[in-house]
Formats: C-alpha cells, structure tokens, sequence
C-alpha cells in the first residue's frame, strides 16, 4: 500500500495558478521521470429536495461520477448517504456522511450522467462539473514517490471563460513492497500513519522550498492507495481508496 495525500490549494478569480513554476521547479531540481499526463473528470449531482430553503445540508445526498487517468478505463461513482441522526449521541459531533462506491467502465459515463441529469432529473440537480486537463505527472527517487499536479478547472459555458478554481496536487510515497490489501467500495482502507503523514508533508516542504509558493493554505487529504510502479497499480487492481479521496476534495468545493 501508498501513503497518499491530496493538496488543494484554492485561487482567488483572475489570479494566475503557481502549478507551471512548480513543474518547472521540481523538473530543474530532482531526477524527475514523466509519467502520463494526468488528468481527471467529475461531476457531481445532489439530490432537489436538499435545495430548498428549509432542507437541512448536513441530510444532503450527493452522487459523484469521477474518472482519473490512473485507471483511464474505470469510471467510479459515488453515492453519499447521511448516516441516521438517531445513531449520534447529542454531544458529539455532526453524523459523518457515508460514501458508497461503485465502477462501470468509462465508455458509458456519458451514459450514466445524461441518465441522471434527464430521466432522474426530478430527483437530482447537477450541481457542478470539475477537470484536470494536460496535468504533470513524475516519478521520483525510481518511483519511490509519484507526483500528479494540474490546474482544477470548471469546464467553460457558453460567454463565459474557463475558471480555474485552484492548484490540485497528488503525492504518493510508494516504499512498502508488502500485500496489496484491496478495499471495496463500501468501506474505507486503513488511515496513513502519523509518520508518513508527516514524511509526505515534508517532502512537499521540500518540494516547494524557493518557489514562492506556500501550499499552507491547501486543504490536505490522507489515504492509503494501491502502490504504483511506474505510474500503474498491479493489474486488475481497482483503488477505491483513491477514488473517495479524491470525491471527498471534489465534492467539498461545492456540495
């Protein structure tokens, strides 16, 4: 398994992404063998009845539709249901949401989301669509760290130019050659360790150190992947883990 962590750091309208120096920093600085290019699509549709003016966003389902350029011909989707209110104590904390995933194969994501969007249309509103087109993706230290960086974009509408909404960066320390421990979609994997946690965060320090760029105020997302070797996990090998990391950033964007 990996140690992954998502950055996101989030632009302010018309200000220029640092995600061109930081390629150009890391490239000048470290051995840097390029992967392919990274890339990924998704949208994200809540249920109506959650937009009304008295519905309570904390019950709010969602159904994301995600497709990464790590496994280009899986397209995952993911439902979240609030778990039930009754579970909780009074003193704790807000009911976490529970996250379900599923895989259909991207040649039919088109598919699935026009469903969605017309024949489910009473029961789900887009809520927004998000891509990473033409990203840098680099293997370091013989692949001992992989690196995914790309500008996350709305796609543009009609008059309108595309909006870059932040920096997205994925780094995976992929040191342990143990068993590959597979999830499901339904559950979760084990959480990153205190000690790599801290390591990826390191490196990332390192990483960015004389660029100018401060990733302090990124929102940060740990998980543990399938392990990669050159920029591929094992074949037949499909990283849930991976996909509810990234729905869970993408959908808190705008949920």
């Amino acid at each position: 398994m990996a140690s992954t962590a998502l950055f996101f750091l989030p632009l302010p309208p018309n200000q220029p992404s640092p995600s061109s120096t930081l390629i150009s920093h890391i490239s000048r600085s470290l051995p840097a063998e390029p992967l392919p290019p990274f890339s990924l699509d998704h949208r994200l549709f809540v249920d109506t009845s959650s937009l009304l003016p008295t519905a309570d966003i904390s019950q709010r389902r969602s159904t994301s539709i995600l497709t990464l350029s790590h496994s280009p011909q899986t397209t995952f989707i993911g439902t979240v249901l609030p778990k039930d209110k009754s579970q909780a104590q009074p003193t704790e904390q807000p009911v976490p949401l529970s996250l379900s995933l599923t895989a259909i194969p991207a040649s039919t994501a088109d598919t699935f989301t026009q469903l969605i969007g017309t024949k489910l249309q009473p029961q789900w509103a887009h809520r927004q669509s998000l891509v990473v087109e033409n990203g840098t993706a680099l293997a370091l230290h013989n692949g001992e760290w992989t690196i995914r960086l790309g500008d996350l974009k709305a796609p543009p509408r009609a008059n309108q130019p595309v909006s870059i909404r932040g920096m997205l960066l994925e780094i995976s320390y992929n040191a342990e050659s143990g068993p590959t421990n597979e999830t499901n979609g339904a559950t979760a994997s084990a959480s990153v360790s205190k000690e790599d946690e801290t390591l990826v965060r390191g490196v990332v320090d390192a990483l960015t150190e004389g660029t100018g760029i401060s990733l302090a105020n990124s929102r940060v997302f740990f998980g543990r992947t399938q392990r990669e070797e050159n920029g591929k996990v094992a074949p037949g090998t499909v990283d849930w883990e991976l996909a509810r990391l990234y729905m869970d950033m993408l959908r808190g964007s705008r949920s």
